[in-house]
Parts: structure tokens; C-alpha cells; sequence
């Protein structure tokens, strides 16, 4: 009888061991990608002057990437500043509300002595205000120059093409002379590689364990190389068809050792067998199992 309860408690032991055996971890597969990838545009349409960098080149914010025609513009921007800078009838008008403000306060002496009519004293006045007025105006107009002037500036900025990021030209799209067009704007591309970024798609029940921050490990390329990541989002609606929900991991890459486009693997916890406590839950039975008193046996 003893031979019966080993062979139940060996069976026991085996199921349980079998179980607790079934794969503890999930793994996602994905590929890394430029962290940004940049079509940069042209803002206004011309002619392509000049492209200063060649695919390969890596660049900093606002640097000049290429130049569209901006001969036109120059020379009117020539022109707003010789109207913003002509300043001499401001000065003339300056000192003629100068001379109508003595004016007017002789008038008043004159008029408190008895020696000047109201009228006189009116007209004065009147004189004074207006040459207030066309002062005014006038520096009206100047301000209304400088604002040309400022307004021809930024057109002439907006036909360079500068960069966005800091990162990598890895397609130029036009040629030194090529039209650019509303239609097609985009002059190169640039991608940021100092991050990649990987997109995993991973069961409901895992998305609902993560958090944005969480630290986690990724085995990048064929070598399967451990790279520290970041899950950077976990959306919030998950895919109707397959039960999975979509998860945004950001890789630093300052060193440049990791390659865009290559196989990354996420190895996650498998939230239903690694469930605490359900292992657990299973041994007072094996225990129970074990105990079967050889007594009840002997009886018989």
C-alpha cells in the first residue's frame, strides 16, 4: 500500500512541477527606429539655391540645411530699410511742434497782459495741435516702415531651410536649382538616432502591469545585445481583434552602438502564470496528498 501512496504522490508532485514549469515570461517581437524621423520642408516655394549638407551629415538645431532664391526679397528689403531709416521728416515736424508751442505760450502771455485778442489766442492753439497731429502721424508711418522692414526680414528667414533636430540626413530629396513646390515641400529627411524607439504590441493583461518610466530590457539584433529601455507610452485602447494593446519603448543610444532597423525582443512577466499566489494556492494540496495517513491503509 505504501507502493500506492508513492506513485499518488509522485503523480501529484509531477503535475505540480509541470506546471509551474509552463513559460514564466512572454516575449514581444519588434524592430528599433529612429526616435524622430524629420521630412523637412521648404516654407514657401522657389527656387533651390543652394543645399549646404550631403546624406550622412550630422546636423544641430537651426542649422542652415539649404537656401531658396531670396535675390528679390534682398532688394526689397534694401528698400524698407532706406523708407525706415528716412527720418527727416520726422525732424521737421519736430521742430515746427516746437516753434507752435512758443508760439502758443506767448499768445497766452500776451493775452493775460491784455495785449492779444481770444482769437488770436485760438489759432495759436489751434496751430499747436495740429502740428501735434502731423508729428504724430508721422511717427505713425515710420513705425508702419520699421514693421515692412521686419516683415521683409522674416520672408527672407523663412527661405532657409534650417533643421529641426539634431540627428542625421539620410535622404536629400531635391537637386541645387530644382523648383519647390506647394505640393511637394520636402526637401531632406533627418532622423535622430541618440534614441531609437520600439513599438511592441503585448496582451491586455501585461499592458494593464505596466507604467509609463518602468524600466525594462530589451534584446536588440542578432546578437541579442541587453539594452536598457523605457517604456515611454501604453495606450489606453487595446486592439478589438487580437486582445493586445500598443507599447512604446524609448531606447538611449548616445554612443550610436545600436542599430535602427534591426530585431528587438521584449521578454515581459507573463501576468497569468506568474499570478502570486497561484503556485502557492497548489501546494496544500500536494502537501494534503502526502499526508495520506498510512493507517486507513493498514486498517484494511
Amino acid at each position: 500500500m505504501n507502493s500506492i501512496q508513492h506513485c499518488i504522490s509522485f503523480a501529484l508532485m509531477t503535475t505540480w512541477i509541470a506546471s509551474s514549469s509552463i513559460t514564466m515570461a512572454g516575449e514581444a517581437e519588434s524592430f528599433t527606429e529612429p526616435y524622430k524621423r524629420v521630412d523637412v520642408p521648404a516654407a514657401e516655394i522657389g527656387i533651390l539655391a543652394e543645399i549646404r549638407v550631403t546624406e550622412g551629415d550630422e546636423v544641430y538645431p537651426t542649422q542652415l540645411l539649404a537656401q531658396l532664391d531670396d535675390s528679390v526679397l534682398r532688394a526689397s528689403l534694401e528698400v524698407a530699410k532706406s523708407a525706415k531709416d528716412a527720418t527727416g521728416s520726422r525732424l521737421g515736424a519736430t521742430l515746427e511742434l516746437a516753434s507752435r508751442q512758443k508760439q502758443l505760450a506767448s499768445y497766452k502771455e500776451l493775452r493775460e497782459r491784455g495785449n492779444a485778442s481770444v482769437r488770436e489766442l485760438d489759432r495759436s492753439e489751434t496751430e499747436y495741435q495740429q502740428a501735434k497731429s502731423r508729428l504724430q502721424s508721422i511717427n505713425e508711418e515710420l513705425e508702419v516702415r520699421r514693421l515692412e522692414y521686419e516683415r521683409v526680414k522674416a520672408q527672407i528667414k523663412q527661405r532657409r531651410i534650417e533643421s529641426p533636430i539634431a540627428g542625421v540626413v539620410v535622404e536629400i530629396r531635391k537637386e541645387q536649382g530644382e523648383f519647390v513646390s506647394p505640393t511637394d515641400p520636402v526637401v531632406m529627411q533627418i532622423v535622430q538616432l541618440d534614441e531609437l524607439k520600439a513599438v511592441f504590441s503585448v496582451p491586455l493583461d501585461v499592458a494593464a502591469s505596466l507604467a509609463v518610466e518602468q524600466q525594462v530590457t530589451l534584446l536588440v539584433g542578432h546578437d541579442a545585445v541587453p539594452a536598457a529601455a523605457v517604456i515611454e507610452y501604453v495606450s489606453p485602447v487595446a486592439d478589438a481583434e487580437s486582445g493586445s494593446v500598443r507599447v512604446k519603448i524609448r531606447i538611449p543610444n548616445r554612443d550610436r552602438q545600436l542599430q535602427s532597423g534591426v530585431v528587438a525582443r521584449w521578454q515581459y512577466p507573463d501576468t497569468a502564470a506568474g499570478n502570486n499566489g497561484l503556485v502557492d494556492d497548489r501546494m496544500p494540496s500536494i502537501r494534503h496528498a502526502n499526508a495520506l495517513p498510512s493507517t486507513d491503509y493498514s486498517a484494511r
